[in-house]
């Protein structure tokens, strides 16, 4: 068992003592975060035989019953980003998302980004992570087009509308959508490099955009 592991099981965090907010986490949950998404993994974690069962059945694969058996999706809250997030204004000094608003239809990221505003502290940092869509267009190669497209849409993920990308971001796209929302002093970041203490501990998509954001 690896020390994070060890610390999601002894160590579970409390919502109460949270001042950071991780949005979209799937199965990277982190101790000091609120870890949020929408995965059905999150009810199906509130019933303890049922993992199995869907093992048994061959509906869940042997790495992902494992998660369910240590815990990881009963560390996760159920957030809908469309949504009016269930925090009051000014909550969180940091705010983390990788590799989620592109999954987003671009009204619906803007009905998230205006969330995460809400909810942020003045002078508090959020950290945004998507694939850049300026690096994707770099390696699309006309005589082989496959992997670009399958990368760009995630179409492999067939009856998964949630999991396809519905829109991309370059720096002047992603900094033009966090200033209509009201975000200011935007930074264009390295990977691991950052104002949130410790993002070396949560932080694994090198291949990205990175931007911090904060409001006055």
């Amino acid at each position: 068992m690896t020390t994070l592991e060890q610390s999601l099981i002894q160590k579970p965090a409390t919502e109460s003592s949270q001042k950071k907010l991780h949005i979209g986490c799937f199965d990277r949950v982190y101790p000091g975060w609120i870890n949020t998404d929408i995965t059905p993994h999150i009810f199906i974690s509130q019933f303890p035989i049922l993992p199995l069962i869907l093992l048994k059945v061959n509906r869940m694969s042997s790495m992902r019953y494992e998660q369910h058996r240590m815990g990881i999706f009963r560390q996760v809250k159920y957030l809908d980003v469309t949504k009016k997030f269930p925090w009051p204004d000014n909550t969180f000094s940091y705010i983390y998302t990788a590799h989620m608003l592109e999954h987003l239809y671009r009204d619906d990221a803007l009905k998230c980004l205006s969330e995460v505003y809400r909810v942020l502290k003045p002078s508090g940092i959020f950290r945004i992570v998507v694939p850049d869509l300026d690096q994707l267009i770099q390696e699309y190669n006309q005589h082989s087009p496959e992997q670009f497209l399958s990368t760009f849409f995630e179409a492999t993920q067939r009856g998964e509308a949630k999991n396809q990308h519905h829109w991309h971001y370059n720096e002047s796209l992603l900094r033009k959508t966090l200033e209509q929302v009201g975000f200011c002093r935007t930074e264009r970041c390295s990977f691991q490099k950052s104002e949130i203490p410790e993002i070396e501990k949560i932080e694994d998509r090198p291949d990205s955009l990175f931007l911090e954001t904060s409001k006055m």
